[in-house]
């Protein structure tokens, strides 16, 4: 890795560390956001402020195949539900956006902070969910669980 390479990755300065002071947090934005189940989970925590995993994963699942979420088959919510476990929560919780109770398997919307809403705001037409209605892409209420 040469010195010009991401900064937050082996601990030196780069000449864009000099101009914006060392960090973005909009590239912590777009890292958490470039993944459209971690979209898709803050578009429906945005609505509900809490929810089930299981309910989360459902909705999901839902949206990235166009279906309502009745119509979504056990298998392919458990493998949304077990990458919201592995991967997307994770990135969440550990930026402060979302915390997770294993217990009761339920996450809580902790604090979305206001250049990152706009990010997601700015994604939500490109991916199909009208975030104002909290219809998806096909129309349907997203908040059905």
């Amino acid at each position: 890795m040469t010195k010009n390479d991401d900064s937050s990755r082996n601990g030196t300065e780069t000449p864009t560390d000099a101009v914006d002071g060392g960090g973005s947090d909009l590239d912590e934005f777009l890292r958490l956001l470039g993944e459209r189940r971690r979209r898709y989970a803050l578009y429906v925590m945005r609505e509900r402020n809490v929810e089930e995993l299981s309910v989360l994963a459902r909705r999901i699942a839902a949206e990235l195949a166009g279906a309502t979420p009745d119509a979504v088959d056990e298998t392919h919510r458990k493998e949304v539900e077990t990458m919201l476990v592995h991967a997307d929560v994770p990135a969440l919780a550990a930026a402060g956006i979302v915390s997770y109770d294993r217990r009761t398997e339920t996450l809580r919307l902790e604090h979305l902070p206001e250049p990152l809403e706009a990010v997601l705001e700015a994604c939500a037409t490109p991916d199909g969910v009208d975030s104002l209605t909290g219809e998806g892409a096909d129309g349907a209420p997203t908040d059905q669980g």
